[in-house]
């Protein structure tokens, strides 16, 4: 029973007890209602005064229930937004959770893909020490080779410098050998010294073309001899025209079947041209 109800009861059991009263005194009244009017009176103030204090009771307690409801009231709207605090917190933790489990999945994800990562990174460090030791079979075979040809470089630079000094003295030895033969009148051109240890056969030709340098004054004569006819560059021929002599001519450009030669000698008021005739004869 709660206590409002204890409140009632309370009430009720003052109610009878004064409707008890007044059934005592009209009771008395009518035995004796003079004799006991004054008690009755009095019972009825006492009656009166203990209602009263029953009722200012009863209000207190009243009021002790509506001020211990009211504390309940505020305590289940304490406990209610405690219940919503919660209930935030709850979903909160719950959003809270979902996200570190999606953090988690992926941080498994990368660590699978670290771990595949790693094994692939394993096998091409395989395949690298694999293709280095290939690399350093090939560097120590080249270095090898490098140092053969370092060799054979030193061998031929020493023999460069061998043929480097035999070179010098051969060009000192020539010098003194030219200004030898030329302190006795004898030629020093190689050429000149080869037509004359080699003096061209017999042969006769045509003059091909006739015509004056671009540059300079000389006068340059194709003639229809060449080396299969055995000339060579530095033999000297003679041109003639029946039986006027033209000229004579030196062969500068020699080749197989052609040879081209600069004029070194005129006869006076002599022309050169094509089809004149060229011999090694006179």
């Amino acid at each position: 029973m709660t206590f409002l109800g204890k409140v009632l009861v309370v009430v009720h059991l003052v109610m009878s007890v004064l409707f008890m009263a007044f059934a005592g005194a009209v009771y008395t009244a009518q035995t004796n209602w003079q004799t006991k009017f004054k008690t009755a009176s009095d019972q009825a103030d006492q009656a009166r005064r203990q209602a009263t204090d029953e009722a200012n009771n009863a209000k207190q307690a009243l009021d002790a229930v509506k001020a211990e409801l009211e504390t309940v009231k505020n305590q289940t709207t304490t406990l209610q937004g405690q219940v919503s605090s919660l209930s935030d917190e709850n979903t909160r933790l719950d959003t809270e959770n979902k996200s570190l489990k999606l953090a988690l999945d992926g941080q498994r994800n990368i660590a699978d893909l670290k771990s595949q990562e790693a094994e692939e990174r394993t096998a091409e460090a395989k395949i690298q020490r694999a293709r280095n030791s290939e690399l350093n079979m090939s560097r120590d075979e080249i270095v090898a080779n490098l140092n053969k040809i370092r060799d054979e470089q030193f061998g031929l630079d020493l023999k460069y410098k061998q043929l480097k000094t035999r070179y010098d003295e051969l060009l000192s030895k020539n010098a003194i050998m030219r200004g030898f033969l030329a302190s006795k009148d004898l030629p020093t051109d190689t050429r000149q010294m080869t037509v004359s240890a080699s003096p061209p056969p017999v042969v006769q030709g045509k003059v091909v073309e006739a015509r004056k340098e671009e540059k300079g004054n000389r006068i340059l004569v194709e003639v229809s001899l060449g080396e299969d006819d055995g000339l060579i560059a530095g033999h000297t021929m003679t041109v003639y025209r029946g039986d006027k002599y033209l000229g004579l001519i030196r062969l500068e450009d020699v080749r197989p079947d052609r040879s081209v030669g600069v004029v070194v000698e005129t006869a006076p008021n002599s022309t050169i041209k094509v089809e004149d005739n060229v011999t090694t004869k006179f």
